[in-house]
């Protein structure tokens, strides 16, 4: 498939997780640029430079948890769409990542085809700056 234009970042601290979501979402036409065990490890690598557009991170990870990374990612970099993707299905972790400034939650647990219609809603490509 073409290339989108739209720069990704992943989150999770399972590299299983992140190689299937790489090859999955690349199919799509995004562009991964960045990868992260956690938000630390994130905040680490993160640059002007390599700012993605869209920032799909886990909730449950160690040092730097999704629902910190989502307020710092919100607080600095505010133009950064983010999806909390994780293995939780239930209202409450949604409604804390949402409150933590999240743009959507997506379940580990749903159809492939849920993420692809959420990243889909997202295509808008981020003016890159750093609060």
């Amino acid at each position: 498939m073409k290339s989108l234009g739209i720069k990704v970042a992943l989150i999770d601290d399972s590299p299983i997780i992140r190689n299937c979501m790489q090859d999955i979402i690349s199919l799509w036409g995004y562009v991964v640029v960045l990868e992260a065990v956690n938000g630390k490890d994130l905040f680490r690598k993160l640059t002007k430079a390599n700012a993605p557009d869209i920032c799909i991170t886990d909730i449950n990870m160690p040092e730097m948890n999704g629902y910190e990374t989502i307020a710092v990612l919100k607080e600095k970099w505010p133009e950064i769409k983010i999806i909390a993707f994780s293995i939780a299905n239930n209202k409450k972790d949604e409604e804390r990542a949402l409150a933590a400034g999240a743009h959507a939650f997506v379940s580990k647990l749903s159809s492939i085809t849920v993420l692809q219609k959420v990243l889909q809603s997202m295509k808008q490509p981020a003016k890159s700056g750093y609060k």
